[in-house]
């Protein structure tokens, strides 16, 4: 029999030169002709490996699609490791973590993705190592006041469900190509990260959030009154003005005069806002765009909408 690393599944290991062979040949069958259509006895004949071998390492076909799923699992946790941050901030992680999983999992057959969901379905939750990584996520933002504390192993179940749910319907349209899949999940993400801050939010823990991100809280909330609700609708109405887009469009087009007066119209807002990065971006790009210029404008409008990207998953 063999095997491989405790957590991750207890059928196979590398260095059996038998094992890898049949599990390459049935990673090739599924992958041309599905997991129906995968049989011991077409493993053997492929491979020229006996059934009783394929037997004696992997026990049934269950197990041995379970073992090819593990293999290929593996790189989906180096690509959790590489994307992850401890100095970013909760939100940024999960966008960058599951997009590079999206990402991967682009490259995957469909079949093999499918097998990925079945495969983390009969994982113990208690030793699932791609769960106890999302664990470990969560347990960073709560040490930094991100979320509370508590039921963290719900949160990571529920946030790792949801992404191989969107996984699964995405890849699943035939039409959807990576780029719209990525805009669709950067939006799920946004919801998800304020769900599983909510209860942290009915004190002060936007506030407190937005001035670590360079916010002038208070200089803004005392133009308003210390009207709090009144501030967060004006924050919306800010990032979801037309003139950004607009902005955008003059800047790819070479339209320097009407990407300045955007620039310039949207700058004194953020000023007055208390959006000091997003106006300090601004600002150069009004610099860039005032004698008419546009070199450097594309990258200057790119470090704008970044600016807002880092507040607007916070409302």
């Amino acid at each position: 029999m063999v095997y491989v690393e405790e957590g991750i599944h207890n059928s196979m290991m590398i260095d059996d030169s038998v094992g890898r062979k049949i599990l390459d040949t049935a990673a090739a069958i599924i992958s041309r002709e599905g997991y129906e259509n995968l049989t011991i006895r077409k493993v053997a004949k492929e491979s020229g490996c006996s059934n009783s071998a394929i037997y004696q390492h992997f026990g049934d076909k269950n197990a041995l699609s379970a073992a090819i799923a593990a293999l290929q699992a593996k790189p989906l946790l180096v690509v959790r490791d590489e994307a992850y941050s401890r100095d970013a901030d909760l939100s940024a992680n999960i966008d960058r973590v599951t997009k590079s999983l999206l990402e991967k999992l682009y490259s995957f057959e469909l079949e093999a993705v499918y097998m990925q969901i079945a495969y983390r379905g009969r994982l113990r939750r208690e030793s699932n190592p791609f769960l106890l990584r999302v664990e470990s996520y969560l347990k960073d933002a709560a040490s930094r006041g991100e979320v509370d504390n508590t039921d963290i192993s719900e949160k990571a179940f529920f946030l790792s469900s949801s992404f191989w749910g969107f996984v699964q319907m995405v890849r699943a349209d035939k039409d959807m190509d990576l780029e719209r899949a990525k805009i669709l999940l950067e939006v799920q993400n946004r919801l998800i990260c304020n769900g599983i801050r909510m209860g942290k939010r009915d004190g002060d823990f936007l506030w407190d959030t937005l001035r670590e991100k360079g916010v002038d809280v208070d200089r803004a909330l005392a133009r308003m009154k210390g009207d709090k609700e009144a501030y967060r609708n004006f924050l919306m109405e800010f990032f979801a003005d037309p003139d950004f887009e607009a902005l955008g469009t003059a800047v790819r087009t070479g339209d320097a005069e009407h990407a300045f007066e955007y620039a310039h119209g949207l700058k004194g807002m953020a000023a007055n806002l208390g959006l000091d990065e997003v106006r300090s971006r601004l600002s150069v790009l009004v610099e860039i765009l005032r004698p008419g210029g546009l070199d450097g404008a594309a990258e200057a409008y790119d470090e704008v909408m970044e600016a807002c990207r880092i507040v607007t998953v916070l409302l």
